[in-house]
């Protein structure tokens, strides 16, 4: 009788463990709408470029994506450092500049 018990409440916790991490987030843009990583940071480069004036290069760009959502991408320039948010289709949701310390 314990042995049942026992096991119940494991096989229990385990699907519970394996419902819980099997949600991983909610694709907003259909597969055939997703722009590679190239995309993502050259259409950075020409929001910053056309709304604040400064070139960036490619190699002073990090950029960040966690799930399924909006890539958070950081272009460090000469006298500031820009945040971008862009979403998974390749258009500009926002940016702003920020100041260096």
């Amino acid at each position: 009788m314990k042995k049942n018990n026992l096991k119940k409440k494991i096989i229990i916790a385990c699907f519970g463990i394996v419902v819980s991490c099997s949600y991983v987030g909610v694709r907003t843009v259909p597969n055939s709408a997703v722009v590679s990583r190239d995309t993502v940071v050259e259409n950075s480069i020409l929001e910053i470029k056309d709304k604040f004036g400064e070139e960036v290069k490619p190699q002073d760009v990090g950029i960040y994506k966690k799930g399924f959502g909006n890539w958070k991408v950081i272009l460090y320039g000469e006298n500031a450092y820009y945040q971008v948010r862009v979403s998974e289709d390749g258009k500009i949701v926002s940016s702003k500049v920020l100041k260096y310390k």
